[in-house]
């Protein structure tokens, strides 16, 4: 049994739970990972990982989550060669004009597309200089991070947040679905979604349409390849490749990027999203032992995780000094 309330014990190895370990470990503590799967094959893994906040809320807390993670790997990412991130333009395309959207607080500026750099079909979007977070690479810094700070992970499941207290005072959990049978949470759904990887054929630019005609399509070119997308299936737990998904991904692609007609498909990927009302990032006392939640980021786990990671480490902060 940990009683001793600077060392931790965090439960998840996704973007979530390796980010909030690395907060913690710069900030002094002793941090331990407990998770099922690690990676390369976490869920986390799987995503396209372009910052844009995408399928969660409370907005007005996503807002300040998004800023503070595009300021971090800013900061501390972005001129990592090791690292997979780099900065992208993205244009998110829409069918009629809109407005400002709930998320400019989060970045310096952003721009509205000539009608010229729309694809065919459409009439307004948003243009904006954003991190891309190339999972092959990425998940793995973040890994490399944490134990190079000290951090220790073992690869463990278990079934009740009852069973990590019973070994550790201080918990973080991020478990992403894994919290509906680890705390009972069954406002917690799955959001599948399956994704085609291919060749790359010299397109850099991010597109993607998320409410017009061809939504859900989005085009994330990466180092060595490009993510096509994508799918968005609520209640859906199919962790099986879908041909028919792939054939829609494939055509949306086109609509969006002609030079997408003939591509080569390197691999194809399933992955469900933790779908939640709203992000869950509160402590709880339990028995008198500390839980501190962080998960529930539907599609946006990359684009909140370093913003999350702070709340999670000014939560055990608050909750250290008053111990």
């Amino acid at each position: 049994m940990v009683s001793n309330k600077t060392t931790l014990l965090v439960l998840g190895a996704g973007v979530s739970g390796l980010s909030s370990g690395i907060l913690l470990l710069k900030a002094g503590y002793k941090v331990t990972i407990w998770a099922k799967d690690l990676p390369p094959n976490t869920t986390s893994d799987k995503a396209a990982a372009f910052w844009y906040p995408y399928l969660c809320n409370p907005r007005d807390k996503a807002v300040v989550w998004s800023k503070f993670t595009l300021e971090y790997l800013k900061k501390h990412a972005i001129d990592d060669p090791l690292s997979g991130c780099s900065m992208r333009t993205m244009i998110e395309v829409f069918d009629h004009k809109v407005d400002e959207p709930w998320w400019q607080e989060a970045v310096e500026s952003y721009k509205r597309p000539i009608l010229e750099e729309l694809p065919d079909g459409y009439m307004d979007g948003y243009k904006v200089e954003a991190p891309l977070m190339d999972t092959s690479k990425y998940m793995e810094w973040l890994l490399g991070s944490y134990t190079s700070l000290g951090g220790t992970i073992q690869e463990r499941y278990i079934a009740s947040i009852d069973e990590a207290h019973m070994e550790y005072d201080t918990v973080i959990n991020c478990t992403g679905l894994g919290s509906i049978e680890l705390v009972n949470d069954n406002s917690l759904y799955p959001v599948r979604g399956q994704v085609v990887v291919v060749k790359p054929n010299g397109l850099t630019q991010i597109t993607a349409d998320d409410e017009a005609h061809n939504n859900l399509a989005y085009i994330i070119p990466r180092e060595t390849d490009i993510v096509l997308g994508g799918t968005a299936q609520v209640g859906d737990w199919n962790l099986e490749v879908d041909p028919k998904d792939t054939e829609e991904i494939l055509q949306k692609a086109k609509l969006l990027a002609p030079s997408l007609d003939k591509v080569t498909i390197i691999e194809e990927k399933v992955g469900l999203r933790p779908g939640r009302y709203k992000v869950r990032l509160e402590a709880e006392n339990i028995a008198g032992k500390t839980v501190v939640h962080n998960y529930g980021h539907g599609g946006a786990g990359f684009t909140l995780s370093w913003g999350c990671a702070h709340e999670v480490l000014c939560l055990i902060q608050t909750q250290t000094r008053n111990s």
